[in-house]
């Protein structure tokens, strides 16, 4: 799988696979399934014990690193939707944090090197499926209901983006930099910006901006919890987000409820501490 260039701040880090503009992910059930897909050939989990803020998920033809993340977030990157479309479960999964390698067989790899990208990248995002139901023993159903949500429009006076000038991300590569408080990027299709928006505000938030280019951005927002009386610091940042976008972008975060497709959990349980096939 191709990804662009990424860093990652401290805090709120997005992972890498946010850099990516986001795709559908309402195809049949059968696509989501690994029948045809190669599977890992050596895969290790562990509880992360680093302590550290920094974490991630890199998805590539020959191997899977994650580092420091909880299997909500797994399922996110593996079913390429947001958090708020992922449904039931226990607490511990989206606390419990871990580290996982795991390594495509040699003959495998031929042959996701053989596939287009596009379907490459469905070959890989069900190899990880097949990786969380063997493992955790995932089992999910799809279901439909309305979810709470925005969507990115332009602001009423017009966006106040600066377009990336050609030839940037050939020379300097993507960078989508995110901390508690603080985004920027360089060459950032804004599909991509309402991606790490979603992550931020913990819903949906969907381009309908029309805007094509890339853009280099810059975007801050206040984080110590002032709001108005009563609010909590999550609906604090909630509201300072969408400020800084309308204010600092030209972009408006309208809120939405609109049916959406979701991904139920049915089973799941904790793996062994160390595993390895």
């Amino acid at each position: 799988m191709s990804y662009p260039k990424c860093q990652a701040a401290s805090l709120a880090v997005v992972a890498t696979f946010f850099c990516l503009v986001s795709q559908s992910w309402t195809q049949s059930s059968a696509q989501d399934t690994v029948a045809v897909a190669p599977s890992y050939a050596i895969v290790s989990i562990k509880p992360d014990k680093s302590g550290l803020q920094r974490q991630g998920l890199k998805l590539g033809p020959s191997e899977l690193s994650v580092t420091n993340e909880t299997l909500q977030m797994m399922i996110r990157d593996a079913f390429q939707i947001e958090l708020d479309q992922i449904h039931g479960g226990p607490d511990w999964l989206n606390t419990d944090r871990y580290d996982v390698q795991a390594k495509v067989d040699k003959s495998a790899l031929e042959k996701l090197k053989n596939l287009g990208q596009e379907q490459g990248d469905l070959e890989q995002r069900r190899m990880l499926q097949a990786l969380l139901a063997d493992r955790f023993k995932l089992a999910v159903h799809r279901d439909t209901r309305a979810v709470q949500g925005y969507d990115l429009v332009v602001a009423e006076n017009g966006p106040k983006l600066q377009q990336s000038l050609p030839g940037d991300a050939e020379a300097q590569g993507r960078v989508i930099q995110v901390a508690n408080g603080h985004i920027t990027g360089r060459e950032v299709p804004i599909a991509t910006l309402a991606s790490i928006l979603s992550e931020q505000l913990s819903h949906t938030v969907v381009d309908k901006t029309g805007l094509t280019n890339h853009y280099d951005v810059t975007l801050e927002w206040p984080t110590s919890g002032d709001g108005p009386p009563g609010s909590s610091l999550i609906e604090s940042s909630r509201i300072a987000i969408l400020a800084a976008v309308q204010d600092e972008l030209g972009l408006k975060l309208e809120p939405r409820e609109a049916p959406m497709e979701i991904l139920v959990i049915d089973h799941v349980e904790k793996p062994l501490e160390a595993s390895s096939l």
